[in-house]
Formats: C-alpha cells, structure tokens, sequence
C-alpha cells in the first residue's frame, strides 16, 4: 500500500510539474496559433536535449510539412547552423527568443520567411535570400532598416510594424522595386516620403505613427489602399494626385474633428478631392458595386452612406455658387474699372459758364418767321404760340 501510495503521488507531481511548465511556456507564447499538444511535446523535448539538438536533420524532418519548416514556438534564443533541406519554400521561426538574424546563407531557395514576435534589434545576413518575396519582422525591436533589405529585389510583401522605426531614408528602400505592400504601422515615424521609391507599392499601411502636415506620395501611381489612421495629419490635398487609390483611412487625425459638422466637412472634402474611392474610414462609398456584401454590414452603414451622397450634392451645389461668386466679382471689376475709365476722360472744366439771370432769345427758323421771344409774359407767349401754330400748320 505505501508503495502504491508513493508512486500515486510520484505521478501525481511529475503531471503538476508538467502542468506548470506547460501554463509558463504557453505564457510566453505571444500568437494564437501555437498547438498546445505541440508544446507539451517541446517541454519534453527541451528536459532531455540541447539547443544543438534541435537543429539535427532528425528534429527538423520532425518539424517538416510538406514545403514549410515550422520552428514556431520552440524556445529558440539563437539560430544554429543546418543543413539544407531540398525543397523548402517558407521557413517560420516566430514566436522565439531570437536576437540575431544569422546562417540563412545556404537557405536561397526560401521564398517566405517568418520572424516575427522575437527580439530582433538589426535587419542582416538576407542578402543571399535572392527568391524571397514574403518577408515578417513584425513585434520585434527594429530601429531602422540600413542596408537589411537592399538585395531583396524579388520581395513583395513586407511587414514591419509595432517595431521601434523612427525614420526611413530613400536608399534603405532602393533595391525593393517589385514591393507590393507594406505594412509600417504602430512605429515612431514623422515622415514617409521613402515610400516613394516603391514603384510597384499597392498597400501602404502607416497607421498609429508620429506624421503630421502634408503627406507627399506622389510617385506611387499604383497605390491602392492606403491607411494612415491615428496620426496628426491635418491636410489630405496632396492625396488628391493619387488617381488609382480606392480606399483611404484617415480616421484618428487632426482633420478628424469630434464634432458632427467637422466630421461632415471632413467626408465632404475627401469625396470631392478622390472621388475614385469605394473606402473611406472603413465605410464602403458605393455598395453597389460589392455583390456579396452581409446584409447587416449594409444595414450599418446605409445610413452613413445616404449622408454622404447628400453631402456630396451639398458639395456640389458649393462648387457651384463659389464659380458664380467668383464670376460675379470678375464682373464686377471689370464694370468698375470702365467707370473708372469714363470718369477718367472727362474734362475737369466745364467749356462754359452757366448763366440762369440771362435772358436768351430764340432764334428765327427761316420759312417760319420770328420766334417769340423769352421775355414775354408767359400768357402772352401762349397766345403768340397759338396764332403762330394757325397760321402755319392748321388747314
């Protein structure tokens, strides 16, 4: 009986023991999609070998699915050198402890590469990574790019966000001309004009930044999607260039006033500026064109849309009466401007002096006879007036 008390109570701790390491290593983990079996199996694996070990052909032909070596979650502070294995397309190291990016060189036939959630400080050692096209450093501790990504001429997906970015320069972007989409948002950055170095740049996502004033991207005419939510922008104009852009998220800015009406002006003016957009702040422009739309997503913002299409005709009728004032005032310089003229022309002095004490005398129209004169009494005047009519023109 105590014997099989014992080892009861042996067993019982071992399986605590477990439980405890299973709760700290799942704590640790910091993505949704790590396998709680997976780690049981790790905790086991780290008790009995070292770090070495991992990186035997065995162990990683254990982590092996089809195209894709999956070392997600595994604990791994530092890379170790292995061998290449034939065939690998997508190598996903997240989710660890890794501090540097090192012996990838062998590995160029990797076209996806995961190292997000590790502690990464320095963007290296991926030159040699020449198929590359999908790459994931986001959650790390990235300051800036430096020469990283200069060689990575085939990439076009790359994510950076919620790493410790507090600028980017125009050459650190140079090499990456087959870019597609970048995601720069919840970094410290005051200014995104590299960007324009991306020609072939469809989805910019810079959301939760430090920008502010005029944001200038001018030469990516192939952008698409463009977020720049939560920041201090206060003048959307220089995105009016943009003619391919169908969906733009300002929300969280300065031109984002909480009032209603500033609110009003806001969608106003962004209508007006592109009205190529199907998106704006999330809110489909025309959900006619989106067939399979949930009918409750059309529900919400039904009446967000009613409001914009009336703002938009207000829109339009301010156009409209802002081109009539502006010509009425043309108008109305020039009118003044030939009054100004005419009284510009005329003499300063009168040719002669009027004189009202004077008495004139009318002069005689030959055939007619003598005119009366002004200085008849006005009665005596009418009479000559009348005798004067019958004599000549009565029958």
């Amino acid at each position: 009986m105590a014997k099989s008390q014992v080892g009861e109570e042996s067993a019982l701790g071992c399986q605590t023991t477990l439980k405890k390491q299973h709760s700290i290593q799942v704590a640790k983990s910091i993505c949704s999609k790590a396998k709680p079996y997976a780690v049981v199996k790790d905790i086991a694996a780290n008790n009995k070998d070292s770090s070495d070990d991992l990186f035997s052909t065995e162990k990683l032909d254990g982590c092996r699915n089809g195209n894709t070596l999956d070392l997600h979650g595994k604990g791994i502070k530092k890379l170790q050198k292995f061998e290449k294995l034939p065939g690998m397309k997508t190598l996903d190291l997240s989710c660890n402890s890794i501090e540097e990016i090192e012996y990838l060189d062998n590995h160029n036939e990797i076209t996806e590469l995961k190292l997000y959630g590790n502690n990464i400080r320095k963007i290296k050692n991926l030159d040699r990574l020449q198929e590359l096209q999908v790459l994931q450093l986001q959650f790390n501790n990235i300051t800036s790019l430096r020469k990283g990504l200069l060689k990575l001429r085939k990439l076009q997906r790359l994510r950076l966000d919620s790493n410790r970015l507090i600028c980017m320069e125009s050459r650190e972007l140079s090499g990456l001309s087959q870019l597609a989409s970048l995601d720069i948002s919840h970094n410290q950055l005051t200014d995104i004009t590299a960007v324009n170095m991306l020609p072939c740049l469809e989805e910019l996502f810079a959301s939760s930044n430090r920008l502010c004033g005029v944001i200038d991207l001018s030469k990516c005419n192939k952008l698409q999607e463009l977020d720049l939510s939560n920041n201090k922008i206060s003048e959307v104009r220089g995105l009016s260039l943009l003619e391919t852009l169908t969906s733009v998220n300002l929300s969280g800015n300065v031109l984002h006033c909480t009032e209603c009406l500033g609110s009003l002006w806001h969608l106003m003016e962004v209508s007006y500026l592109m009205p190529q957009l199907e998106y704006l702040d999330g809110v489909p422009l025309n959900p006619s064109n989106s067939e399979n739309q949930n009918s409750q997503v059309i529900q919400k913002t039904g009446l967000a849309n009613a409001s914009l299409e009336s703002t938009q005709k207000i829109v339009s009728c301010l156009m409209d009466f802002e081109s009539q004032m502006e010509d009425l005032q043309q108008s109305l310089a020039e009118r003044f401007s030939q009054v100004k003229n005419l009284m510009a022309s005329l003499p300063q002095k009168l040719p002669f002096k009027p004189s009202h004490t004077a008495s004139t005398k009318l002069t005689s129209v030959p055939g007619y006879g003598s005119r009366p004169q002004t200085s008849c009494r006005s009665r005596s005047r009418i009479e000559e007036a009348r005798s004067f009519a019958a004599q000549h023109f009565e029958k």
